[in-house]
């Protein structure tokens, strides 16, 4: 994959419009508001961290978080990713003594656990079985899943975890709000002529309006780009078909 920097594209639509270097700033400038708009729908910049979890089971979210794609425990070369759990509680428990925060009481507190008992590093464990791996049965009504995850408190831009989390460490991948991009950012080069297309048309009288001609040519690049970027093959397609099958005892 082919990448370029916003530094190159606004010098290349400085030297194809025949501008003297003092349009530099705002061509880059320009560049960079349309790369923060396609990162919404459009070109998502994607940001991955790994980062500690603190005694009270949470962490803080990046300042150029935008939403979360997966959390997961690091699991050699893999993730465990995790589900996200609505039932953890989004406030936070202070410490009487110190006032500081501090970690859910024990009582409140849901631990690992399982729908059969068995805590088991975000995995569903099944306990009936003999040596031979063939079930025992005593299993009726029992459901799936785990209790383990985490939560997205946004109000306070931090990820509580649940209890079994504290002192590990988890890996955040996210979409980013793209406040962070600046010259030196790349992207990929088919993006290049929707980019152009965008500060052609702030350049224009017509900046504000977005059913002008240049802003109609930045709508129709920024629909070919997002087709662009459906990269889905019929091999990719076909190993999607290939997953599903299952072995198992057909009649």
């Amino acid at each position: 994959m082919k990448l370029a920097t916003l530094d190159s594209i606004a010098r290349r639509n400085l030297l194809d419009n025949g501008l003297p270097i003092h349009y530099y700033v705002e061509a880059l400038f320009h560049s960079a508001t349309c790369l923060r708009e396609l990162s919404f729908d459009t070109l998502q910049i994607v940001n991955v961290m790994r980062t500690p979890v603190d005694s009270t089971g949470s962490f803080y979210l990046p300042d150029d978080f935008e939403d979360d794609i997966s959390v997961g425990m690091p699991s050699g070369q893999g993730l465990v990713n995790l589900p996200k759990q609505d039932w953890i509680n989004p406030i936070r428990i202070h410490d009487a003594t110190t006032g500081q925060f501090a970690p859910y009481s024990t009582e409140t507190q849901t631990q690992a656990e399982f729908s059969y008992g068995f805590p088991y590093n975000g995995f569903t464990w099944f306990w009936n079985v003999n040596a031979f791996g063939e079930p025992t049965g005593r299993m009726f009504g029992s459901k799936g899943g785990t209790k383990s995850g985490y939560q997205v408190i946004r109000n306070e831009r931090r990820i509580q975890m649940t209890e079994d989390f504290i002192g590990g460490n988890v890996v955040l991948i996210y979409t980013s709000d793209g406040q962070s991009v600046d010259n030196a950012t790349q992207i990929e080069v088919k993006a290049f002529a929707c980019i152009n297309s965008f500060i052609e048309w702030k350049r224009s009288h017509n900046k504000n309006n977005e059913y002008s001609p240049e802003g109609r040519l930045f709508s129709s690049q920024k629909r070919l780009l997002r087709a662009r970027k459906d990269d889905l093959t019929i091999t990719d397609i076909r190993n999607i078909i290939h997953n599903s099958y299952q072995a198992g005892i057909k009649n």
